[in-house]
């Protein structure tokens, strides 16, 4: 891995997160929409804006092998991305933004992303955003948030600094972003997670979440539900995490992948109540182009 050559991404820091705010006109956060991009991530937060638009932040891009987009033209009509729409990164590995460099609608949003060293194609794509800005390393590992106007809310945190031991060890999986979608309040708090392909330990929005008692609603299992990276303390948080009446975990991968995902069988062991889901399974009849897990 250290050979492979790396460039930081050079996009301006952004000036003032707090007037980011692509929750302002929602009432209520109404649960997230996985695509199927292969092997890959992108996902969509949907609110009630009252209107026709449903999808203030967009979470990823991606999607490189195995996608289902024919054309280039298939990634607009299929993942559809407002001028007003944020746009978020996880971290800087393809499969989680290659998408945009072949449809247009998504390079006319305004992104938010982490400064990381990454692959020379993604810092030259970067530079074909006119609109993108990195979180400030001042937030590293304090939580960004964006609220409804019930007070719902998405949590946004970036794990580790650039460019600190993660970043110089070129792992963007532990140098990224992660977010958490928290519908309700009180005892009746729900929770999605969105790790990208961050460990759960690596998170600590997360763990602060568990230990307010936030309901467990749905998981998009990091890393594709890799293997790897699992510790002791991830099988505790999941095992001990209170659970919401329903809870679905989500697997954005592709069949095959040379990787070995996902292994469900781990999931399945710590979250025996749980309906689980994979994205390629949305290519049988009826065909389908995403899924919908709504609070």
């Amino acid at each position: 891995m250290s050979d492979r050559p790396r460039e930081a991404i050079t996009s301006p820091d952004v000036v003032n997160i707090s007037g980011i705010q692509p929750l302002s006109a929602a009432s209520e956060i109404l649960g997230v929409r996985v695509f199927d991009v292969g092997q890959g991530d992108s996902i969509a937060i949907l609110a009630d804006m009252g209107g026709t638009n449903l999808v203030p932040l967009q979470l990823d891009y991606g999607g490189n092998a195995y996608n289902p987009f024919d054309q280039d033209a298939d990634v607009d009509a299929k993942m559809p991305v407002s001028q007003n729409t944020l746009l978020m990164l996880t971290h800087w590995d393809e499969d989680h933004w290659k998408s945009a460099s072949r449809g247009s609608q998504a390079k006319r949003a305004k992104w938010l992303v982490p400064r990381q060293l990454t692959s020379p194609r993604a810092v030259t794509f970067s530079a074909t955003v006119d609109d993108m800005h990195c979180i400030p390393e001042t937030h590293v590992g304090r939580s960004i948030s964006f609220v409804a106007q019930n007070g719902d809310r998405i949590l946004a945190q970036k794990i580790g600094a650039f460019p600190g031991a993660f970043a110089k060890g070129e792992d963007c999986n532990k140098s990224g972003v992660a977010l958490a979608i928290v519908h309700g309040t009180g005892n009746n708090a729900e929770a999605i997670l969105l790790p990208g392909d961050a460990p759960f330990d690596k998170i600590a929005s997360f763990v602060s979440l568990e230990k307010q008692g936030v309901k467990l609603r749905a998981i998009v299992a990091f890393h594709h539900g890799a293997a790897t990276h699992w510790t002791n303390f991830t099988k505790d948080l999941l095992r001990n995490w209170p659970k919401a009446a329903t809870l679905d975990v989500i697997f954005s991968c592709s069949y095959p992948n040379a990787y070995g995902h996902p292994d469900e069988n781990r999931y399945r062991t710590l979250l025996p109540g749980a309906t689980f889901h994979k994205t390629p399974d949305l290519r049988e009849s009826p065909k389908a182009a995403f899924m919908d897990i709504l609070f």
